[in-house]
């Protein structure tokens, strides 16, 4: 028995807008990260750098470190800013966390328009080659209200003469 069923139509906007939708919701702060030419900055966002040998540990210390530095940037004022930044080398059964480092809330230095960690590092134990890369995320008092920064990668993951 055969039937004339008609799927009802639905306005060409309707797709238009369905197709316009998921963009929007599954864009992400780390395509900014990617050095994309053409991935415009977030007014708030958060930049790390590559991981990279101290120069001027090894001046003062006399050993090497490897070091990854963090800001959270915003065009607007953050209060009580908990940055987190995670030194991570990678190895044959997945990548491994060297060490953690985070902003306390409560500090002045983790208010105002740029918050940052600079002083997050981990000695070399010997002269290995290793990779390395940071991630960073965080959560701070923006207008009024939490906001919530994700997961953000460095650009490389750099192979180092640093054994940890």
């Amino acid at each position: 028995m055969a039937t004339n069923f008609k799927p009802p139509r639905l306005p060409i906007a309707f797709f238009t807008t369905i197709l316009a939708i998921p963009p929007l919701l599954f864009s992400t702060p780390v395509n900014a990260a990617t050095g994309s030419p053409k991935a415009p900055k977030a007014l708030c966002r958060i930049e790390i750098d590559n991981a990279h040998i101290s120069t001027s540990l090894l001046k003062h210390r006399k050993f090497k470190y490897v070091k990854v530095n963090a800001r959270s940037i915003c065009n607007v004022p953050q209060q009580r800013v908990t940055l987190t930044l995670e030194i991570y080398k990678t190895g044959l059964f997945g990548n491994h966390l060297i060490r953690r480092f985070k902003t306390k809330e409560y500090l002045p230095e983790s208010s105002g328009l740029r918050v940052k960690i600079k002083d997050a590092s981990e000695r070399c134990k010997n002269n290995e080659i290793t990779s390395y890369f940071g991630i960073a995320y965080a959560k701070a008092i923006i207008g009024g209200k939490w906001q919530y920064a994700g997961r953000t990668r460095s650009k490389s993951i750099t192979s180092l003469n640093c054994g940890t």
